[in-house]
Parts: C-alpha cells; sequence; structure tokens
C-alpha cells in the first residue's frame, strides 16, 4: 500500500485549479480517512472470532437440546 502524502495531494489540487485552503482541506481529509481503513490481517481476526463466538453459542445450544432431548425421553421411559 503506497503511503498517503498530503503536501504532494495538495499541490495536485492546486495544479488543477483549487485554491490552496481548498486543497489543503480535501487533503487533510483524505488523511483522516485513510486512518479508518482496515487491513485484511485484521478483518480476518475479528471474523475469525465471530466466527468462534459463533462455534461456542452453536456448542452450547446443542448441549442443552440434547440434555433436554435425554431428559424428556428418560421421563417418557420412566412414566410407562
Amino acid at each position: 500500500m503506497n503511503a498517503f502524502n498530503p503536501l504532494e495531494t495538495t499541490k495536485r489540487l492546486e495544479a488543477a485549479g483549487l485554491e490552496r485552503r481548498h486543497a489543503e482541506a480535501i487533503a487533510s481529509e483524505i488523511g483522516l480517512s485513510k486512518t479508518d481503513l482496515v487491513t485484511i490481517e485484521a478483518f480476518d481476526l475479528k471474523i475469525e472470532a465471530a466466527l468462534n463466538r459463533q462455534l461456542v453459542r452453536f456448542g452450547v445450544l446443542m448441549s442443552g437440546l440434547i440434555a433436554l432431548a435425554t431428559t424428556i425421553i428418560g421421563t417418557l421411559i420412566s412414566i410407562k
């Protein structure tokens, strides 16, 4: 990824006909917005963590359902 250079961006915007204060404001906003970007590695880690949480929740749910089914079957057998 290329590093953002606000000075070069300001110069290019001025060369395109913008006033210096407008060019600086635009370059500043672009620079601030680039800090909010997410890397692929960070995104992958977040996705993996979310999937792991869902897997744990699913495991707990399945354990509860198996325990409930076993209890119901046990109760039905003991009634007969």
